[in-house]
């Protein structure tokens, strides 16, 4: 005779699905902000090479997709390398100071209430 695996209570399990979601919600929204940040600052990296104004920044970028076309391959990957270190090291930066956005993010979706469900 195979023993039984215990069943929780349907309540139980959807408040544990609840809970999971909930953390997975807030981790992928704290990520998408902090990925969106790493891009901003990109971006503002490109606008101050173009000293804050638009057809300077388009120029800029022009100029630099246009060396990196032109490079052989060996220097293009070494090119993706850096970017994606110094994306790391950025992205590393920002979640650093969202940190305290993460507080709490175990917590249950819903607080418990001191009444018992009857039903």
């Amino acid at each position: 005779m195979m023993p039984v695996a215990p069943t929780l209570p349907s309540s139980l399990s959807r408040s544990r699905a609840a809970d999971t979601c909930y953390f997975a919600l807030r981790l992928t929204g704290w990520l998408a902000v902090t990925l969106a940040c790493v891009a901003a600052l990109w971006l503002l990296f490109f606008v101050a090479l173009g000293n804050f104004g638009f057809s300077a920044t388009v120029l800029q970028l022009e100029n630099f997709a246009s060396r990196y076309v032109a490079a052989d391959g060996a220097r293009q990957d070494r090119f993706r390398l850096l970017f994606w270190v110094a994306s790391a090291a950025l992205f590393a930066g920002v979640a650093f100071f969202r940190r305290h956005s993460l507080r709490g993010l175990g917590a249950p979706a819903i607080q418990s209430s001191k009444e018992t469900d009857h039903g």
